[in-house]
């Protein structure tokens, strides 16, 4: 049965745009996610994530070769053709969070809360 940390119901309901969020750990297994996601697509979200942090860590020693400043990764977008868009922010503890955004979201804004919520204390305690 998935969990529903209060951090995700909030962050669906009180972030304009977004439309669905989960919370992934290190390793891929599904930590929560908001109301309305069921078991079945956790775990192919899951899978996603864990496919993306991946790449993206790789990207980032690219970066860090050709800047000389190596540092982690720390957030991917995807976007599709007409304009919904998956944000996925890799937490200090090494979890990762998700956000599905609808057409009009202000992507900035919903960024910057997955950012602010993947530094705090809440998603590392729920992670553990």
């Amino acid at each position: 049965m998935l969990r529903h940390p209060q951090f995700l119901k909030d962050l669906v309901t009180g972030t304009a745009g977004a439309l669905a969020a989960i919370h992934v750990s290190p390793e891929g297994l599904v930590l929560g996610s908001s109301p309305g996601v069921v078991e079945d697509e956790a775990d192919h979200w899951a899978a996603v994530m864990a496919a993306l942090h991946a790449v993206s860590n790789r990207s980032t020693e690219i970066i860090g070769r050709r800047t000389a400043e190596p540092g982690p990764w720390g957030h991917s977008v995807v976007e599709d053709r007409y304009g919904c868009t998956l944000i996925l922010v890799g937490a200090s503890d090494d979890s990762m969070l998700a956000v599905v955004c609808g057409r009009n979201a202000q992507l900035g804004d919903i960024a910057a809360r997955l950012v602010e919520l993947a530094d705090s204390t809440v998603v590392v305690g729920a992670a553990a």
